[in-house]
């Protein structure tokens, strides 16, 4: 029993915590991507997908808890591996050199940091409609079925014409994706992956899930603030923005 506390409480475990978590976040943003791509498929598609995951019901809130519970554990075990590397070097060098290291994997904890802010503003934004409370619950979409449900297409184009809000958007998505650039490779090290054969291709999977995120995610609000996805009324009139939409 003593040397499951210790191993608990050991430097290894919260590596082990930390990738494991990153993992499960990495897998959570492809499904997310997937489902805001439907963006581009018009209003139909993405608010049918956005009841399919309400009618989950209890399942979605499952999910949900396990994401965050995933994030606070990947948050604390990164606070917890940097105050013990801290604490095993009290003196910092005098000059720090970083021969090998890339810009991403020099500024894990502030890219980190910013990511968890966004979450939260984000999680208010568009989970629970404190921001932009106008466009979150005065806001619906007639189905094909001929169900009334909540306009996330209209929500999401609103949101995005606002520059702020597209501004920090852009911005959290590149910092996710140099987070993710290094930290995906670095889990697969971490959870014993080390065969040879196996290392050139686990090198590249964070850089390149990095690019698919950063291409993927900030088409949306690019395309938004360029005109190409427009806001639609129920009678599938587009208009150019949503002070001028479903009057």
């Amino acid at each position: 029993m003593s040397s499951l506390f210790q191993f608990l409480r050991s430097t290894v475990f919260t590596k082990i915590v930390m990738a494991v978590t990153g993992l499960m976040i990495v897998g959570f943003l492809v499904g997310h991507l997937l489902g805001n791509l439907l963006m581009f498929s018009g209003p139909e598609k993405i608010n049918a997908y956005a009841l399919g995951l309400k009618n989950l019901g209890p399942l979605l809130w499952l999910v949900r808890l396990a994401m965050i519970s995933a994030l606070g554990l990947h948050v604390w075990s990164s606070i917890e591996l940097a105050n013990r590397n801290r604490e095993a070097r009290p003196i910092s060098y005098q000059e720090k050199k970083s021969l090998k290291s890339t810009f991403a994997s020099r500024t894990m904890m502030y890219s980190g940091l910013a990511i968890l802010f966004f979450v939260i503003y984000h999680l208010l934004h568009y989970t629970f409609g404190i921001i932009q409370p106008q466009t979150y619950f005065d806001n619906s979409y007639t189905l094909s079925s001929g169900e009334v449900v909540h306009n996330v297409y209209n929500m999401v184009i609103a949101g995005f014409q606002n520059p702020f809000i597209a501004l920090s958007y852009i911005f959290a998505i590149i910092f996710v994706s140099a987070h993710v650039s290094h930290s995906v490779s670095s889990a697969f090290r971490t959870l014993g992956i080390h065969n040879p054969k196996y290392l050139a291709l686990t090198a590249k999977i964070g850089p390149a899930l990095a690019a698919i995120f950063l291409i993927g995610y900030l088409s949306i609000p690019i395309a938004v603030l360029s005109g190409i996805i427009k806001p639609v009324c129920d009678n599938t009139e587009a208009c150019s923005t949503m002070k001028d939409c479903c009057k």
